[in-house]
C-alpha cells in the first residue's frame, strides 16, 4: 500500500508539474504577422496567457505537450481541411477567452489587438 500511494504521488507530481515545465521553455512574446492584409500584427504577452491559462491546450489543442507549434503550422490563410482559417481561429478562441475575462481587462474590440 505504501508504495501504491508513493507511486501515486510522483504520479501526481509529474502531471501537475508538466505544464510549468513546458510554458517554461515557451516564448515570452509571440507576433501573429502571418495573414495581416489591413489590420496591424498582433503581439501578444504569450508568457502571461501560459501563466493565466495554465493548460497549453486550450488553445495548442492538437498538440502534444511539450511538442506545440505556431498556429500558423496548421491554420493558413484560408480554410484548409478542417483546420479554419487563422484569422477565425484566432478571432474565435482569442475574443471568446476575452470575453469571458472576470476583470474585463482583456480587449475584445480589433484596436485592443491590432494596435495602430
Amino acid at each position: 500500500m505504501k508504495k501504491f500511494m508513493m507511486l501515486r504521488a510522483v504520479v501526481m507530481v509529474a502531471v501537475f508539474s508538466a505544464g510549468v515545465i513546458v510554458a517554461a521553455d515557451a516564448p515570452a512574446k509571440v507576433t501573429v504577422k502571418d495573414v495581416q492584409k489591413t489590420k496591424s500584427a498582433v503581439t501578444f504577452d504569450h508568457k502571461a496567457h501560459a501563466d493565466r491559462s495554465k493548460n497549453c491546450a486550450a488553445c495548442h489543442h492538437r498538440h502534444a505537450a511539450g511538442k506545440e507549434q505556431k498556429c500558423f503550422a496548421c491554420h493558413k490563410a484560408e480554410k484548409k481541411g478542417d483546420a479554419v482559417s487563422l484569422k477565425d481561429a484566432m478571432h474565435a478562441k482569442c475574443k471568446d477567452c476575452h470575453s469571458k475575462d472576470a476583470t474585463k481587462k482583456a480587449p475584445t474590440k480589433c484596436d485592443g489587438c491590432h494596435k495602430k
